[in-house]
């Protein structure tokens, strides 16, 4: 007994759509996500000025054309009124006083975190500013202000507190009062 082809043939299946959908929705958030984790770079220069002052302005500020200042260092210090604050970046200026800080710390610029920024030169320190660091570094610049004559030296009990402070060493008695 022969069995006819036509039977033992399966009927032409219909092709199925992909489905691609709920893996296209998972991978689109985390390419935007992903895509922005590059490092957050704030130009700018450091110029001679009547008063010590660290600022963020349009790139179109007239002091931004002023003679820079070379060796001036300028550091990041993320969460500076807490006990975990952290010293994330620093840069040197050049000298035509031009700076480039480059701050690769989650977050930064899009987070509403607290960064001092803190203009040292030859171990004394000239300005110091809190502030809220800008989302779109591309239309704001780092403007440093430096009287010369005007820096104080660093004295030792803001130094050794930083110390502690950043080395995690930190010793809290156990009858302080953060315990209770």
């Amino acid at each position: 007994m022969t069995i006819p082809p036509s039977i033992i043939e399966c009927p032409p299946r219909r092709p199925q759509p992909r489905r691609v959908g709920v893996p296209l929705l998972l991978l689109v958030p985390l390419l935007i996500v992903l895509g922005g984790c590059g490092p957050y770079v704030l130009e700018g220069r450091v110029v001679r000025g009547d008063f010590g002052a660290i600022d963020i302005v349009d790139p179109d500020d007239v002091r931004l054309s002023d003679p820079g200042l070379g060796g001036v260092s300028v550091e990041a210090i993320k969460d500076p009124m807490s006990l975990g604050r952290k010293t994330i970046a620093t840069a040197t200026s050049q000298g035509d006083g031009s700076i480039r800080l480059v701050i690769s710390d989650f977050g930064a610029g899009f987070l509403e975190d607290d960064w001092e920024l803190r203009a040292t030169r030859q171990g004394e320190e000239f300005a110091a500013s809190i502030m809220r660091l800008p989302y779109d570094v591309s239309s704001r610049r780092l403007l440093v202000l430096i009287r010369p004559d005007a820096g104080r030296k660093r004295n030792s009990l803001a130094t050794e507190a930083e110390k502690q402070l950043q080395g995690g060493d930190l010793q809290i008695p156990k009858d302080s009062s953060i315990f209770r």
